[in-house]
Parts: C-alpha cells; structure tokens; sequence
C-alpha cells in the first residue's frame, strides 16, 4: 500500500494519541483500550516523516518556524483494485501536534479573506477540479495554503494553516463535483479521541450519491489557547463549539448563506464514568440538534441509529436530558437560517471504539446522510 493512504480510520491515530485523557474523555483505561482498538482495526502504511513529526517519535523534532507541507504522494500507487474506499493519509495532516500550535483569535483580516474564499470555492466546486488561481493569493495572505488534493475517488480543496504559521484557525477540505449541502464538523479534536478518524471517514467514503461538500475541523486543544488553561477556566477561546468569534464559526455562517439546504452534522465524545454516574443504563450516544424541541432530522437520526448501537442512543430532551448542546455556538447560528438543519452528536468512548469497524462507519453514514423529507 503505499505511504500517501491509510485504511478508514487509520487518518487520524497520531492526532489522537496526543491527547491528554480529561474528565470529558473516557478514564484512561477506557481511552487505552479504545485507542488501541481503533488503531488495531486500522490498516496502516509505514510512517511518513510527517506522520513522525506529529507523534513525537523522532529524536529530533522540527523547528516550529520551519516550512513545511503535508507530503503529496500519489494515492493510486499499488493500491490493489476493488481495495473499497480508504481515507487518504493528508487528512492526518490538518492536525497539528498540540504544542506546535500556539492559539491566536481571528483576526480582521482572515474574517476578510475567507469571505472571500468560502463563497467561490463553493460556488466552483460544482463546476471544476482546478483550484481558480486568484484564490490561492488571498489565502497566502493570511498564513493559509490552498491546496488541491487528488484522490482515486475525488478532488478535494483543501484550506490549512501554514506549518509555522499554526494558531487554531481550522482547516476547511470542499469536494469538487457532485456533492450534497451536507457539511461534517469536528469541532474537538484531541480532547472527543476518535472523533478526527470517524468525521474523516465518513467524510471520504459516503454513501453513494451521498457524498458531502464540506469538512471543518478545530486544529487547536479546546482547552489549550493559554499555558495556564485549565478545563475549570471560564473562557476557552480556542473552543470553535462555544466561541462564536472564531473563523469556525464564520465559515459555518458562509456555507449556511452558499448551501441552500445545508445540513451540519457536528461530532462529539464523552466519557462514560462522568456521565453515566446515577444513571441505571448505559448511554451510548444523544443526538440533539441542540434544541429542546427536536426537529425532523433528529428524530430521523435517532431512531436507527438505535438500531445500529443499541439501546442506550437517546434522542435529547426526551431520552436524555445532558450533552444537548443548546449552548453550542453552530446550533445557535443556524437556527437563524430556516433551511438550514444542525445534529449534535454525542458518542460514548464505547460507541467510538465500536466505530473503528467499517461497516459501523458505513451504517453511520448512510443514517446521518439519508435523504430528508419535512
């Protein structure tokens, strides 16, 4: 197989093996045996330099001010006919090691610039593979690549911080050609382990007609725009869920105004011995979309979802009165488009370890994706 894929799920391992256990993460057992599990279910090529890079494993790590950029290998070379859909190894490399990232809020300037960029990427992907070649300047200026990634499925673009440049803005990856107005969100990597695979994954590999048109992900700890930052602190900036200044969220906002029927399915993780305490069931997932009165496609998720985990997925408020997400800062903007449809899904360390398997990938997504009718 060669070094530029990795099987689904295997995208995301280094991401996740540097992130501290915490109190919303499962206890460090259960975050062991999930990681290893998920990392067994992966099919692995050998890895890259930058795959060393970012699990600290070589003995002399890169200058943070060094340029570099995610490796370009071709992901057609030896991989076998009739192999199924793989998750290309670049996607690793939108997320950063913890350390290299030192958090700056947006500024003016990248607000500019992506209201720029959002609406005529999108607006082009449609339409052709070739990046249009204006756009690549306007994100050179604001510490940005505009990147082209070929794969033997699709075309993606692919907006990411410069390596030396990284301060927790996000990295933004649009499917050129047919796509839906779904967009996949991962707005906590490092802290909710497993969810970077799982939202690359069923990024990638869609159901057939299915596909969608956007992926956005944090690429800085929630907790962890300060030295000093602890989860008890009051503010956590770097937290694209709770702060609705960050680009996260300004680029949330432009797809809701370019994507008529936009559907935002935004990926969490909790740790079971928090919330499972006083509880007489196993809760394995709570899909919200961060209201107290569910909409359709919550309650449309909810139910084989239910069928596909088990018993303990709970459709909030009526199943499960916690992780509801009614403060999240993506649910509160969208309420204001009335096309627009958000789905907060909570998973258990149980329910993202069982997620290692493809086929639970693929069931996830044909749920999350179907076709929805008001």
């Amino acid at each position: 197989m060669a070094a530029g894929v990795l099987s689904v799920l295997g995208a995301g391992v280094s991401a996740r093996a540097q992130a501290a256990p915490t109190a919303e993460t499962a206890t460090s057992a259960e975050t062991a045996s999930s990681a290893a599990a998920i990392s067994s279910a992966a099919t692995v090529a050998k890895p890259s330099k930058q795959d060393e890079r970012r699990s600290g494993k070589r003995a002399k790590a890169t200058p943070r001010s060094a340029p570099e950029r995610v490796p370009q290998e071709d992901p057609t070379v030896n991989v076998p006919e009739q192999s199924g859909c793989r998750v290309d190894a670049r996607f690793s490399g939108l997320w950063p090691r913890v350390d290299a990232v030192t958090f700056h809020p947006t500024t003016l300037e990248e607000r500019a610039a992506f209201t720029k960029l959002v609406p005529a990427l999108l607006a082009a992907a449609p339409k052709q593979k070739d990046v249009p070649p204006e756009l690549t300047n306007v994100a050179a200026a604001v510490g940005f690549f505009l990147e082209t990634w070929t794969t033997p499925r699709d075309t993606f673009w692919v907006l990411r911080e410069r390596p030396d440049r990284y301060h927790g803005a996000g990295a933004y990856v649009i499917r050129t050609g047919a796509a839906t107005d779904d967009v996949v969100q991962v707005p906590h990597p490092y802290f909710d382990i497993g969810t970077e695979d799982i939202g690359s994954a069923i990024f990638t590999c869609p159901p057939e007609g299915r596909a969608p048109r956007l992926f956005m992900t944090a690429t800085a700890h929630r907790y962890k725009a300060a030295p000093d930052e602890t989860q008890e602190t009051p503010e956590h900036p770097a937290d694209v869920a709770h702060n609705p200044e960050h680009l996260f969220q300004t680029v949330t906002d432009l797809a809701a105004r370019q994507l008529p029927h936009i559907r935002v399915v935004q990926l969490h993780g909790f740790g079971e011995t928090k919330v499972q305490k006083g509880r007489t069931e196993t809760l394995a997932a709570v899909v919200s979309d961060g209201t107290r009165k569910p909409g359709t496609w919550a309650r449309k998720v909810a139910a084989p979802l239910e069928e596909a985990l088990g018993p303990g997925v709970k459709l909030f408020p009526t199943g499960a009165q916690v992780l509801g997400g009614t403060q999240n800062a993506q649910a509160r903007l969208l309420q204001a488009y009335p096309q627009a449809r958000f789905l907060h899904l909570e998973m258990s360390s149980r329910t993202r370890k069982a997620l290692a398997s493809p086929a639970q990938l693929a069931l996830l997504a044909q749920i999350l994706f179907a076709p929805l009718e008001d």
